[in-house]
């Protein structure tokens, strides 16, 4: 891609529904992480260098990153470790630690998306619809078996992305990507619309496997990151109305970021960064 192109296209969208009581970190963030995280995360311990006995220290983060992206619950570390499956190695809390609760999850994601706040106020209804927050996909449980099968089968990896059964599975090809290709997206089709997350980097996808994508109408993030796709390809996910984030790192897509958002009107993040 041109030189120009050098960070990331992001479009910021934040959906504010309904309204309910309004907290504080100290009141509803501090005792959750207090009872179930300080113990590996705190003063005497802090398992890969995070500690979550503070304010401050919360968001400073891990030596591996941050794990709060303050505005952006979907991209903070925290929001995916707490959501995980039982018996996932990366669950938090871990060891014999109960989960936390989906209304516990659920304010910590409204704090995160109303930017981290330490000491304002935060509406614990933002970024959640009237309600409660809409399925992201079919429920998976009756066909989860059957497609982990088939995924394991295949030489992929199909997960659900947490606990709650309409969240919908997350495509992980990282393992082994050598062995995901058009033929082997074309097999999972079937539960395509189970599929919220595809992690395809550097698989051998081309433009004839995002025409299987164009009909995965639950998907949300897709990483192309080093495949062989190219402009005219991406096309095919035009149709795909709840995508949200997209990356196109090392590939052969020509156009520069702002002529693709306008083909990819949905998509509110595209990542598209030229190789070394």
């Amino acid at each position: 891609m041109g030189s120009a192109v050098r960070i990331p296209l992001l479009f910021a969208c934040l959906a504010v529904a309904g309204r309910a009581a309004t907290a504080t970190y100290q009141a509803a963030i501090a005792p959750v992480l207090e009872r179930s995280c300080v113990k590996c995360h705190g003063p005497e311990k802090q398992k890969a260098g995070l500690r979550l006995d503070s304010h401050a220290a919360v968001l400073r983060g891990s030596k591996d990153g941050l794990v709060v992206n303050p505005g952006d619950p979907e991209e903070s570390e925290i929001v995916r470790r707490i959501g995980l499956s039982p018996g996932d190695d990366d669950l938090m809390p871990s060891g014999d630690r109960p989960p936390l609760s989906q209304a516990e999850i659920a304010t910590i994601r409204a704090w995160i998306a109303s930017g981290a706040p330490e000491i304002a106020p935060f509406d614990t209804a933002v970024g959640a619809p009237r309600g409660g927050p809409a399925p992201a996909a079919p429920d998976y449980r009756p066909r989860l078996a059957r497609a982990e099968a088939l995924a394991g089968s295949l030489g992929v990896t199909l997960l659900p992305r947490s606990r709650v059964p309409t969240d919908g599975l997350v495509l992980r090809t990282a393992g082994a990507p050598a062995r995901c290709d058009d033929a082997v997206l074309a097999k999972l089709a079937p539960f395509g619309d189970l599929i919220v997350e595809a992690e395809l980097a550097r698989t051998r996808l081309t433009d004839k496997g995002l025409q299987t994508l164009g009909a995965w109408a639950n998907l949300q993030r897709l990483d192309l990151t080093r495949t062989a796709v190219t402009t005219g390809g991406v096309s095919s996910l035009a149709s795909l109305r709840r995508l949200e984030a997209l990356n196109l790192t090392e590939t052969r897509v020509s156009e520069g970021v702002q002529e693709l958002s306008a083909r990819l009107p949905k998509v509110r993040r595209i990542w598209a960064f030229e190789g070394p």
